[in-house]
C-alpha cells in the first residue's frame, strides 16, 4: 500500500488512465490537449493559428461539455450514495431490543480489551460546559460538510486524485451500511437504561442534538457500529496528506484524533465504533491498490509488442549477452524499418511498450 502522493510524469503532464477502476477519460477542465504530433501546428489538421477559428471554437465547447457531463454524473453519484445512506439507516426501525442487547456486549467486551472507559473519559470533560457544548456541535456540524468541502476541493483543485479518493469513500460507507443493518448497536448514551452506566446524552442535557425532534426522524440512532464520524475523518486526513507535498499537512493528522475524542465524549459511539471505522478505510485502500496495481499489470501484458534486435556483428568486442534487450523501446527501431521484419542474424526479443501510470490510482 502507497500513502505517498503520487509524482507527474518527466514531461510535467499526468499520464493517461490505464486502469478500468481509475478511468474517467477527462482531465482539469480547461486544459489543452497535449500535442501528439512533431509537426508544426500549422500541419496538425488546422489546429494552429491559421486554422478558421470555428475549429478551435468547437473542440474547447467539446471539451466544456464533457467536462460539465462528467462532474454532473459524479455529483448523481454521490447523490445516489447519500439517498442510500440515509433511507438505509431507516431500516434499523424495530429492532431496538438488538440494539440494546448488542450494547451491553459491547460494552463487557471492551471492558474485557482494557479500553479506556468512557465514562472516565465524560467525567473529565463534563467540568466545562462550555467544552460540552463545542463537542456537540462539532459532532453535529463537522461530518457531512468536511466530506463534502473534501470531494469539491479535490474535483476542482486535484482531479488526478479524485477517482482513488471517491472509490475509497464509496467503498468504506457501502461496507459500513452493511454492518450498520446486519449489527444493529445503541450508541453508549441508551447504557444507563439497561447496564446502570453513568453516562449523560449530553446532546439532551446540553444541547445541541442531533436526534431530537427537529431532526426528522433522519438519523438512525442504532447504527453505532462503526462510526462514520471517525472513518470519514480519517479519509479526509489520508487525503490531504497524500494529495499535498508542504509540511503543513500533517495537521490533518489531528482531525481523526478530535473526532474520536468528539464521539466518546458526546457519548454517542464507543471506542471499537471509531476502531471498526477506521480499519474499513484502511481495508478498502488496500483492496483498491491492489485492484489498480493487478489491472495495470494485466494491462502491460496485453500490450508487449514484439521487437527483432540486431545481433552484434561478428568480430564485435560487445558480447551478444551484454546487449540489453529488455531495455530497447520501440523508439529505437529505425523508422523506416517494420518492427516485425526479418533481418539476418535478428535476435526477437519482446519488448513491452511503456503504458502511462494512472493518475487516478490508489498508490503512485
Amino acid at each position: 500500500m502507497s500513502w505517498a502522493p503520487s509524482t507527474d510524469s518527466a514531461d510535467g503532464r499526468r499520464a493517461a488512465v490505464s486502469s478500468p477502476l481509475v478511468r474517467h477519460g477527462l482531465g482539469t477542465l480547461g486544459c489543452p490537449l497535449p500535442r501528439t504530433s512533431s509537426a508544426p501546428p500549422d500541419q496538425l489538421g488546422g489546429i494552429g493559428p491559421g486554422a478558421a477559428p470555428s475549429a478551435g471554437s468547437l473542440a474547447r465547447a467539446r471539451r466544456v461539455a464533457g467536462a460539465v457531463a462528467y462532474a454532473v454524473s459524479q455529483l448523481l453519484l454521490i447523490a445516489v450514495l447519500y439517498g442510500t445512506y440515509s433511507f438505509s439507516r431507516h431500516l434499523a426501525s424495530g429492532r431496538e431490543p438488538a440494539a440494546l442487547a448488542a450494547a451491553k456486549d459491547v460494552w463487557r467486551l471492551e471492558r474485557f480489551l482494557h479500553l479506556p472507559s468512557e465514562v472516565a473519559v465524560q467525567r473529565l470533560a463534563l467540568h466545562s460546559h462550555l467544552l460540552i457544548r463545542a463537542a456537540d456541535w462539532f459532532y453535529i456540524l463537522v461530518h457531512f460538510p468536511s466530506v463534502i468541502m473534501l470531494l469539491l476541493w479535490v474535483f476542482i483543485r486535484h482531479r488526478r486524485h479524485w477517482t482513488r479518493i471517491r472509490n475509497v469513500l464509496i467503498m468504506t460507507t457501502g461496507l459500513a451500511l452493511i454492518i450498520h443493518l446486519l449489527y444493529p448497536l445503541a450508541p453508549p448514551r441508551f447504557l444507563p437504561s439497561v447496564l446502570h452506566v453513568p453516562l449523560v446524552d449530553t446532546g439532551a442535557v446540553y444541547g445541541p442534538s442531533p436526534y431530537g425532534e427537529g431532526s426528522g426522524g433522519i438519523a438512525n440512532e442504532y447504527a453505532a457500529m462503526p462510526s462514520l464520524h471517525v472513518g470519514w475523518s480519517l479519509l479526509e486526513a489520508w487525503a490531504v496528506i497524500t494529495i499535498l507535498h508542504h509540511r503543513a499537512r500533517w495537521l490533518m493528522v489531528l482531525h481523526p484524533i478530535l473526532t474520536i475524542m468528539v464521539v466518546v465524549v458526546t457519548a454517542n459511539h464507543y471506542w471499537l465504533d471509531g476502531i471498526v471505522g477506521s480499519s474499513l478505510v484502511v481495508l478498502s485502500i488496500v483492496v483498491l491498490d491492489q485492484a489498480n496495481r493487478r489491472w495495470a499489470r494485466r494491462g502491460l501484458n496485453r500490450h508487449e509488442t514484439p521487437l527483432r534486435i540486431p545481433a552484434p556483428a561478428p568480430g564485435s568486442d560487445v558480447p551478444a549477452s551484454t546487449v540489453p534487450a529488455s531495455t530497447v523501446m520501440a523508439s529505437d527501431v529505425p523508422p523506416n524499418q517494420p518492427a516485425s521484419s526479418p533481418e539476418a542474424g535478428a535476435v526477437p526479443v519482446a519488448v513491452p511498450v511503456p503504458r502511462p501510470e494512472s493518475g487516478g490510482g490508489i498508490g503512485p
